[in-house]
């Protein structure tokens, strides 16, 4: 085999290691990426329908364990006439994606990798079009020298031929694809009626809503919540008015949510600069987007033994006579 085929060999099985973690990670946190995926069906004019928009995200969580399967076929070279023009055509499409939610100014997070690595749209795209050239420039070697290099008798690492690497690759890949389904499956399917319920909004149960900073149960008791982000700047304008319900006697305890770990950079210059008089606590990015999706941020709620009792957004904060009143204090 020449060199222009070891690197295009080599390039081909480094793509294929990012879409085995990226399917793994989709996998094992489906959820988290069902949420990852609405912002794109609202931002490209899907989400109209609510129903709609919410049975296209849980389709989309099917694509964990096509790339899990994809990827190991990638770098096992299993059936590369068939996996390289599958690979290339889904990365187009992520890139396309990409460069369109980058265009309109979206800010959400790619969703590519779940919550191990947080990346724009923009970077997401450039990424993704270094992939494609990777996938592209294989596709193209492979339909070069498979027909003029005889496969290898034993393990074929480098692809000769268009053969895999050993012969029982398929079968590998086929029980990786059954397993990343039945495991995406059984983590998804016991959280859809959460998901069906999702959001902040009157009446929901906040039940396995898990706080970091902060050591209380919010299934006790009566709490006043706010979701924000230290980069907002509508958050910024909030604190003060916040800082005055926190300092009120008579109100419930307030605790600001937001995605940021509170030792960040964003997190400690928010404090440094805002002097917020409120606890703050950590909480997933599932959870995070769960209470946000549509709304936005800051949002303001007030729950009483882990049920929403009414919720507030940025433009419609009460005052802390108000809450006094709904509160009954």
């Amino acid at each position: 085999m020449d060199g222009m085929s070891k690197v295009a060999r080599i390039g081909q099985a480094i793509v294929g290691l990012v879409y085995l973690i990226a399917g793994a990670l989709k996998v094992w946190d489906p959820v988290l990426f069902y949420w990852q995926t609405l912002p794109y069906l609202r931002f490209f004019g899907l989400s109209a329908n609510k129903e709609l928009s919410s049975t296209l995200a849980q389709v989309t969580t099917l694509l964990g364990p096509i790339e899990l399967a994809l990827g190991l076929a990638l770098i096992c070279n299993w059936r590369p006439r068939i996996a390289l023009p599958i690979a290339s055509a889904l990365m187009a499409y992520f890139t396309v994606m990409m460069i369109g939610a980058w265009h309109m100014g979206a800010s959400v997070d790619c969703g590519c990798f779940g919550a191990l690595v947080q990346r724009t749209p923009g970077e997401a795209a450039v990424e993704d079009g270094v992939m494609l050239a990777l996938l592209l420039f294989a596709w193209w070697r492979m339909r070069r020298q498979a027909s003029a290099e005889p496969a290898s008798e034993g393990l074929n690492w480098w692809g000769a031929g268009g053969a895999p690497v050993w012969p029982q690759a398929g079968r590998v890949v086929g029980c990786v694809l059954i397993a990343g389904a039945v495991v995406g499956g059984m983590r998804f399917f016991p959280e859809l009626d959460r998901i069906t319920r999702s959001d902040l909004r009157s009446g929901v149960n906040l039940a396995g809503l898990t706080l970091k900073g902060v050591e209380v149960d919010l299934m006790e008791g009566e709490y006043l919540l706010e979701v924000f982000s230290p980069k907002c700047i509508y958050c910024k304008k909030a604190v003060p008015k916040l800082n005055a319900l926190a300092q009120d006697p008579e109100l419930p305890q307030l605790i600001a949510l937001t995605t940021f770990a509170l030792d960040s950079q964003a997190m400690i210059d928010f404090k440094e600069q805002l002097k917020p008089l409120f606890d703050m606590a950590s909480v997933s990015q599932t959870d995070f987007l769960r209470l946000t999706y549509g709304h936005g941020f800051p949002r303001l709620a007030y729950i009483a033994d882990g049920v929403v009792q009414q919720v507030w957004e940025r433009n419609q904060m009460p005052s802390a006579a108000r809450l006094r009143k709904i509160t009954g204090s």
